[in-house]
């Protein structure tokens, strides 16, 4: 963690408590001190690509649209790791354990939040991920071997990403239903709080280095999957009734979920 070494004093005294939600590749933490915000680092080495100055950029657009993420306080890099300063959002994780008595809130919260981000204006959004893009860069990352085959969803487990990249060019959808997503759109990823008058809604949104405009079976997909593994299949059902699409496309949801083993 010597990166922290180059922040401002903004974290001195701090206490640096690991953080092990995500699969993203980076390192956060949870930086708390008596009297002081609770602060998040991220952190990641410059060989990884994460593009953490991207997330910031993500973020800062975010927040003017009145989205709920997290503040950014700095961002930064040495000559071989690069950091984010987060504000905390309030709230829990829509995947820790304590919601499991609540799961119709929890399922309502959340298809009601992604509702309201698929509802972002777009015409000022620099952020493309738009399928020619996406696509190509799928196509960049398995002829960089970038992707890790030993990481794939269990019903692709075993299989070449270069025979999942011809399924994925042979499947491609000629049409996009176009929104802001929030590329990521699983159950660590979403913070869920009461309003004052105790209603579950999203309070947060965390991880957002791959949101940008792209068709909205791209954060349905992964939420269903999340759900489904999370919460058991049976919730997916009232997920989509409170998101406003009981039916979404089939063939497009099986496409995104093909697409996201790539990243």
């Amino acid at each position: 963690m010597d990166v922290t070494t180059t922040l401002t004093a903004a974290l001195t005294d701090y206490a640096f408590e690991p953080i092990n939600l995500g699969e993203s590749g980076a390192s956060v933490w949870r930086c708390s001190m008596d009297a002081a915000p609770t602060l998040y680092l991220k952190t990641a080495a410059l060989v990884a690509g994460l593009r953490l100055d991207e997330e910031a950029e993500r973020l800062r657009w975010m927040k003017t649209h009145d989205l709920p993420v997290p503040t950014v306080r700095e961002y930064g890099h040495t000559d071989n790791a690069e950091y984010l300063l987060l504000d905390q959002v309030s709230g829990v994780p829509a995947s820790d354990p304590s919601w499991r008595r609540f799961l119709p809130e929890v399922v309502t919260a959340l298809g009601q939040g992604l509702a309201r981000l698929h509802h972002t204006p777009i015409a000022d959004c620099p952020f493309n991920h738009r399928i020619v893009w996406q696509v190509n860069e799928a196509c960049r990352r398995v002829a960089a071997g970038l992707v890790r085959e030993e990481d794939f969803d269990d019903e692709r487990l075993g299989r070449r990403a270069t025979e999942l990249l011809t399924e994925l060019l042979a499947t491609t959808p000629a049409e996009e239903d176009l929104v802001f997503t929030h590329g990521d759109f699983c159950l660590p990823n979403v913070v869920l709080d009461r309003t004052a008058d105790g209603k579950l809604h999203v309070a947060g949104l965390v991880d957002c280095g791959s949101a940008g405009v792209a068709d909205r079976h791209r954060d349905l997909a992964l939420a269903i999957r999340s759900i489904t593994h999370d919460l058991g299949r049976g919730w997916v059902r009232p997920f989509l009734r409170a998101y406003g699409l009981p039916h979404p496309q089939p063939d497009r949801l099986r496409f995104y979920a093909l697409l996201d083993e790539f990243f």
